[in-house]
């Protein structure tokens, strides 16, 4: 029953029983019935908007959805052109891979295992990556720490090689932290790890041909320098010598040199395998000369590297000098191969070539280096038959049943430089020294071209500018070791 036929009974029902009586009843009655035929009303009406305020409704929703979706789309479209980056950050080139691969064919735990050793280098799970930031540094010649975290941040392919995300970038002050606690030395244990490893592969011995049996089987090493450009700035005075005084006190004029006007800055000094890997390095003001630096720069070497066995250092003219000579070969019982000057005279008994001379002035010809004994060996060979003027005095050895004929010999004492174990025109040394040119040059090239070492030093200060260096060292030595896994060559100057 309605609501509308419940009104009457129930008002007529209360007049029967006497609830209302006289004009309030009437009243009463009358307001009822009005008030339920109001009703009736109200409710049809309710009935036919409530079809309408469905769909009212419905657009309010859809009014509303729009607004969400207006307020909310540049978020999502930002996410979803992120997560297309990510995608997209998969899908590398063929270069990109091989770059990756360079960078996964790192040693990570034996880095890990060298930087345990050293107090705090950088926030807890950044060690390695910081190395490989260091690496990648110096193979995508980026200038500055601030430089290499920018970079990081913004390309993928460069966090995907270290092993870092988006929100592990670590600031340019992080890696003056590692440099600070590692120092010098824990760069050059790292790069002792990588020489090491090249010298299992075979790397540091390559199979070279004709060498002679003083050498064979034994590493081969070259010297040279290189000028490094200094960031600081003078002072404007000069100190009680008349040298000038720099904000960077490690650092000097150097000799004119044709590619600065003011050669201001250090020189690196280093001794690389005959394959190009660098061996050892260290720097000094550039006004120093190099050979002040050559012995302790081989005794480091030595030292650092006690289980290999070296054979022969090779050096240009600048070091040809009796002492280096002597205390080369002695001392450190390295073979030196060194440039000899063109004013070497070998004075008298000897021929231009520093051949001795026989008791008729004949130039002998050398029969072999006897290194037990620490001389040479010559002969002549009846050498005087083959001049048609007859010799005004018989030689006793013109008839002898031997074919050396006349034999002598010089020590290596009486002259290192001249008579020692790698003169000119010795076996040894005519083989190994054709070697200094082409790695002298490699080396310069891959410093000053590939990676400008030279120009790309931001750091002042004696052992950060030896980091700078020690870090190309680690790059060069990788790029060697990573060629031969790739390509199986042993140099990309030597014909093996």
């Amino acid at each position: 029953m309605t609501y509308k036929e419940q009104i009457p009974k129930v008002t007529q029902k209360s007049c029967e029983n006497g609830d209302f009586e006289g004009f309030w009843g009437a009243k009463w009655q009358k307001v009822t019935q009005t008030s339920g035929v109001k009703m009736a009303k109200v409710t049809q009406h309710f009935r036919w908007l409530s079809g309408d305020m469905k769909f009212h409704n419905t657009l309010i929703f859809l009014l509303l959805w729009h607004i969400v979706l207006v307020l909310c789309y540049p978020e999502i479209l930002n996410t979803n052109i992120e997560q297309g980056a990510q995608e997209m950050a998969r899908k590398y080139t063929q270069k990109e891979m091989e770059f990756l691969g360079y960078f996964r064919s790192i040693d990570k735990h034996a880095i890990e295992g060298i930087l345990s050793e050293y107090h705090s280098t950088g926030p807890f799970g950044y060690t390695t990556s910081l190395i490989l930031s260091r690496i990648l540094k110096v193979k995508e010649r980026i200038s500055s720490d601030r430089e290499l975290s920018d970079k990081l941040a913004k390309n993928p392919i460069y966090r995907d090689a270290v092993g870092i995300s988006r929100n592990e970038i670590p600031a340019h002050n992080t890696f003056n932290t590692l440099r600070r606690r590692l120092g010098p030395e824990g760069f050059a244990r790292i790069h002792r790890h990588f020489v090491l490893q090249a010298h299992e592969t075979g790397l540091l011995i390559p199979p070279l041909e004709n060498i002679p049996d003083i050498v064979r089987d034994k590493i081969i090493l070259i010297g040279d320098s290189t000028f490094l450009v200094a960031v600081a700035s003078t002072k404007g005075e000069k100190d009680e010598e008349g040298n000038w005084l720099f904000t960077d006190d490690s650092i000097a004029f150097g000799r004119p040199h044709h590619k600065h006007k003011y050669p201001v800055g250090h020189r690196a000094h280093t001794v690389m395998s005959v394959s190009g890997i660098p061996i050892a390095s260290l720097i000094a003001p550039a006004n120093e000369s190099d050979v002040v630096h050559i012995m302790p720069l081989l005794q480091a070497a030595l030292a650092r590297y006690p289980k290999l066995h070296f054979g022969s250092v090779i050096l240009d003219a600048i070091y040809d000098s009796e002492d280096l000579h002597r205390d080369i070969y002695v001392e450190l019982r390295l073979l030196p191969v060194i440039i000899r000057k063109p004013s070497m005279k070998y004075g008298c008994g000897f021929s231009a070539e520093g051949m001795p001379l026989c008791p008729f002035r004949y130039p002998t010809r050398r029969k072999g280096i006897e290194y037990n004994h620490e001389r040479t060996k010559f002969v002549c060979r009846h050498v005087c038959k083959q001049d048609p003027q007859k010799l005004l005095f018989k030689c006793r050895h013109k008839n002898s049943k031997s074919r050396f004929g006349w034999m002598t010999y010089t020590y290596f004492k009486g002259s290192y430089r001249k008579q020692g174990p790698a003169v000119p025109g010795s076996r040894v040394y005519e083989r190994l020294k054709p070697l200094r040119t082409g790695i002298e040059r490699y080396y310069g090239l891959a410093k000053e071209n590939r990676y400008r070492m030279e120009s790309s030093n931001t750091y002042m200060g004696h052992d950060n500018v030896l980091i700078h260096v020690i870090e190309h060292d680690i790059v060069l030595t990788l790029d060697i070791i990573f060629q031969h896994k790739q390509l199986g060559k042993w140099s990309d100057i030597l014909s093996v």
